[in-house]
């Protein structure tokens, strides 16, 4: 009878872990999705710069994730010489990444944003077909068609009145998925050896030096007040902290394919929370680009090895 017990409590464990480990990719989705509501939120009631938030932002995340691995994997930060480079490169992209994606969400408004940087997947595959000769396969070559299309249409551009496009929004917010991809490149063999929670700790403290000689030459933050910090707070804990955590967490119960579909959830999320706290609201052609990523992304995710 007990044996028929284990056997019954391990069957129900198998079926529940997959369930668990997607509810914990989409709560990672949901944290990330709020992260241009806080970008927000800091920029629009502070004398604070792109630039600057982004080196608080980077800062605080160094802090928090290098005392965390010290914690509790401290064998990890003992880092190798030769991958250095590899580290120094990823810390470099996403610095730039944080300050791209601030002055998009300023400019474009935090929903655009998030449609723009998922365009970051096709990036990759580009890269990883220059880099490393990955197969280029049809199914690949359609559905980053299918993601360069949704995201002309999410980024906005009106191609008959080019005048009503914002300039500097647009150069931004097409930016914001390169340096993403720069740094997703750079860390995929050190997050595979030293860990997620290691290889970003170290990651963010480049970024934050790179970023530390231009802060005397912009706008803080400031005022403090306690709209900022709740939100700064939130950036941090939830937003960065709280959705890698989960994210890492989900990845053990599935599929790496899985949860790169599952983690596109952060762009409805993301339109939502923009909707009802921003006020933030897409146009027709813009949901319809934010389709097309969508799609774009998850046929890449499921047809990567068809020919």
């Amino acid at each position: 009878m007990r044996n028929k017990v284990l056997s019954m409590n391990e069957g129900v464990s198998r079926i529940n872990s997959p369930l668990v480990g997607a509810a914990l990719v989409v709560l990672a989705a949901s944290f990330w999705g709020l992260s241009g509501i806080f970008v927000t939120i800091i920029l629009k009631n502070s004398s604070g710069t792109p630039i600057s938030l982004a080196f608080w932002r980077d800062t605080a995340a160094f802090a928090t994730l290098f005392l965390f691995t010290l914690l509790t994997h401290p064998q990890n930060l003992k880092i190798e010489r030769r991958d250095i480079p590899g580290l120094v490169g990823m810390g470099f992209f996403l610095g730039g990444f944080h300050i791209f994606y601030n002055q998009s969400v300023l400019l474009n408004g935090a929903a655009v944003t998030t449609v723009l940087q998922a365009a970051m997947p096709g990036v990759v595959t580009v890269a990883a077909f220059y880099l490393w000769k990955e197969k280029l396969t049809r199914a690949k070559v359609g559905s980053m068609l299918v993601i360069f299309i949704g995201t002309a249409l999410a980024s906005g551009v009106n191609i008959f009145s080019l005048e009503q496009t914002h300039t500097a929004g647009l150069m931004a917010g097409l930016i914001v998925p390169f340096f993403y991809a720069g740094w997703s490149l750079c860390g995929k063999n050190m997050v595979a050896k030293y860990g997620a929670t290691a290889s970003l700790s170290i990651a963010f403290g480049v970024a934050s030096l790179m970023l530390l000689p231009l802060q005397p030459f912009t706008p803080q933050p400031l005022p403090l007040n306690p709209t900022i910090g709740i939100a700064f707070c939130g950036l941090i804990v939830i937003s960065t902290f709280g959705s890698f955590t989960l994210y890492l967490m989900g990845m053990k119960y599935i599929q790496a394919g899985v949860a790169s579909i599952l983690v596109m959830s952060e762009i409805l999320f993301a339109c939502v929370f923009a909707w009802f706290l921003l006020g933030e609201r897409l146009t027709f052609v813009q949901m319809v680009g934010t389709l097309l990523v969508i799609a774009g992304v998850a046929w890449l995710s499921c047809r990567q090895d068809t020919p």
